[in-house]
């Protein structure tokens, strides 16, 4: 075989073979109609986009003393009191979203009136003080076991319409929100249910231990499946009339999805370009290669210390004029396929806000008194965090390791990639090693992508680019594919 072959793709030693080439496939859509192979881009896709519903996944845990935990609770109710504003205001009239509930903050860059700060210490007040939630607080104070998502979840979602009625009567009292005589009614109602709260406190006492924390997992996970039927039979009450999403929003959603919300005050949004190590499985082509009608890019990789990068032009910084674009050395990331997470200590974690906010709002009370969580957010500190990220973002199951895949990841921590305009990088054509047709194509594309292909290489003064063509092999039994040598001379094709 032919060394020009990408299969004989990866050099060094068995323990550090880096990839020579990778590949990434592309329905000829993206690449010929939105004209990803004229103007040579890759698109960063944000994990929701992405065909894996655990794509992204952290086995976020929250363990440390009473400040820490007060400070979570106060962080609920800031979000929660922004969102009853929004719903007195717009009702159903706009759409209430997690992206719009300040859940990365406090911010400094957040407007505080001096009636806003007082509402929101009022708040804080009445709901700490109440019995129950000094008794939840007592129980999380420095308890040995980590809380994992469904017992927190569970929590929240007992304390949600104490927190709610809370909300509810201090914006009446401040006047913020229009007067709702049943807000008292409605706070009266929820501490009649605490008492669910107070068994579930009770129960947690004695556990302890790694079995008792596997057993209290499996627990909680059974109640959190209980209470999604429950929830969604609810909704499904005729009694209830239409379905109003931000009414639910508020009185129910609200405290389920929380939990999962907090991993955005952990760790940057990040968004990924996947590429695979291998393109000769029939099931990838039949998925991300379009039914087998799309084509497979091949891309050199340029290796540097034993790790294989693409350098790409791309948003990289900001300024009087807007978005700035340059080059930068991407690292690929190989994938790593398991059924377990790396777990990530929450309140230890929290990376996304400046290190004055994080240590008044989240590491102190107001006494001035730091938690044992603080720290002194050194290089140490900043290297531990950036190790814990990639895992999140390379890690998937089992299940998917037929992928072999390779990432590239673009991370905002600074920058805002949440338009999808800004997460378009351009690859240098020097990069691009070639292409393989699907085995169903249609000839009139291949037509189309070969003349594309042709004047890029007079441009670029090429005439080494690879065309492939996939195939089955009787031989090998699966799909394979073969180099299209007529048309290694992209000089002779018309491009009229």
């Amino acid at each position: 075989m032919d060394s020009s072959d990408p299969h004989l793709g990866a050099t060094g030693d068995a323990a550090t073979l880096v990839p020579k080439f990778l590949y990434r496939f592309r329905p000829l859509k993206r690449l010929l109609e939105n004209g990803e192979l004229e103007k040579q881009e890759i698109y960063f896709a944000a994990p929701s986009q992405l065909n894996d519903p655990m794509e992204g996944f952290r086995d976020l845990f929250w363990k440390g003393d009473r400040i820490v935990w007060e400070n979570l609770f106060k962080h609920y109710l800031r979000c929660l009191n922004w969102t009853f504003s929004m719903y007195a205001i717009a009702g159903e009239s706009h759409p209430l979203i997690w992206n719009d509930v300040p859940i990365v903050g406090p911010m400094p860059s957040e407007l505080n009136t001096e009636k806003l700060d007082a509402l929101q210490q009022g708040i804080f007040g009445d709901f700490l003080a109440e019995p129950a939630v000094i008794r939840l607080v007592d129980a999380l104070d420095g308890r040995a076991l980590p809380v994992r998502r469904d017992e927190l979840r569970s929590y929240l979602r007992c304390l949600h319409p104490l927190a709610l009625g809370t909300v509810w009567s201090r914006n009446e009292l401040h006047r913020t929100a229009s007067a709702r005589p049943d807000a008292e009614r409605f706070l009266d109602s929820a501490r009649a249910g605490l008492p669910s709260l107070e068994k579930m406190i009770e129960a947690m006492q004695p556990i302890s231990g790694e079995v008792d924390e596997q057993l209290l997992q499996e627990l909680f996970s059974l109640f959190e499946f209980m209470s999604g039927q429950l929830g969604l039979a609810a909704l499904l009450n005729p009694e209830l009339g239409e379905y109003q999403p931000n009414k639910d929003f508020l009185f129910r959603a609200f405290a389920d999805e929380f939990v999962d919300q907090l991993d955005r005050l952990v760790y940057p949004d990040w968004h990924v370009a996947c590429f695979m190590s291998d393109c000769r499985n029939a099931s990838l082509w039949g998925t991300y290669g379009d039914s087998h009608t799309g084509i497979c890019l091949v891309f050199n990789t340029v290796v540097e210390g034993g790790r294989p990068f693409l350098p790409l032009t791309r948003v990289n910084g900001f300024g009087s004029s807007g978005y700035s674009r340059g080059r930068i050395e991407h690292e690929f990331h190989q994938v790593k396929y398991s059924d377990k997470h790396q777990p990530v200590d929450f309140f230890r974690s929290i990376g996304r806000l400046p290190e004055a906010v994080l240590d008044k709002h989240w590491h102190s009370n107001a006494e001035g008194a730091r938690s044992v969580c603080a720290s002194n957010y050194d290089d140490q500190w900043r290297a531990d965090y950036w190790k814990g990220f990639y895992p999140g973002a390379t890690t998937k199951l089992a299940d998917w390791a037929h992928e072999d895949e390779y990432r590239l990841l673009l991370t905002g921590m600074v920058l805002d990639f949440s338009d999808a305009q800004r997460r378009t990088a351009t690859y240098d054509f020097r990069n691009l090693h070639g292409l393989i047709f699907g085995m169903k194509t249609p000839l009139e594309k291949r037509i189309e992508i070969c003349r594309i292909v042709a004047e890029k290489c007079r441009a670029n003064g090429r005439s080494d680019f690879k065309f492939y063509e996939a195939y089955y092999s009787a031989a090998g039994g699966r799909i394979d594919h073969r180099e299209l040598n007529l048309l290694r001379l992209t000089a002779s094709i018309s491009t009229g």
